[in-house]
């Protein structure tokens, strides 16, 4: 018997499964959170999930928050991420389309966002338990600056 529990962990089969999730394992769901953008409090909401054949991890993305003239600014987006190539693409309703760069491992994900002829920066993604921290960084003058701040819940499962 101590043979085969030697032989199993070895293999990888002795519940090792739950020790290899990654990012794009844990995140599919929809998460709700709050936040600051721009230095003002903020809404937002996120929806993972796997799609085409599990090749990408697909995100629904929207914030919304109210600017100093009192008007409501909402922005809705579609992030879709190769977790095999490390590559993506970012669309929103302003207009961008953005290429991605990505960095994941068990809890964080972490995007650069941009290139030299789109603004450019990075989201750093971090989930612990059914909880998801989000900050946001745009690149000026050759360094980041952040500019959003975000605690997520799952809502789901």
């Amino acid at each position: 018997m101590k043979h085969l529990w030697v032989l199993l962990l070895c293999l990888g089969l002795g519940g090792s499964g739950l020790a290899q999730k990654t990012f794009a394992d844990r995140a599919p769901g929809n998460w709700e959170g709050s936040g600051t953008l721009f230095g003002m409090e903020a809404r937002f909401s996120m929806i993972w999930e796997k799609t085409l054949n599990d090749k990408f991890l697909k995100l629904t993305f929207q914030n919304r928050f109210m600017d100093k003239n009192n008007n409501v600014r909402v922005m809705d987006a579609q992030g879709f991420y190769n977790t095999e190539t490390g590559k993506g693409h970012w669309f929103d309703s302003r207009g961008q389309m953005l290429p991605l760069a990505l960095e994941m491992d068990k809890k964080t994900l972490k995007v650069l966002w941009g290139d030299e002829n789109t603004e450019q920066g990075k989201t750093i993604y971090m989930i612990v338990g059914k909880k998801m921290a989000v900050e946001d960084y745009v690149m000026k003058n050759g360094e980041y600056s952040a500019f959003g701040k975000a605690e997520y819940k799952r809502m789901d499962n």
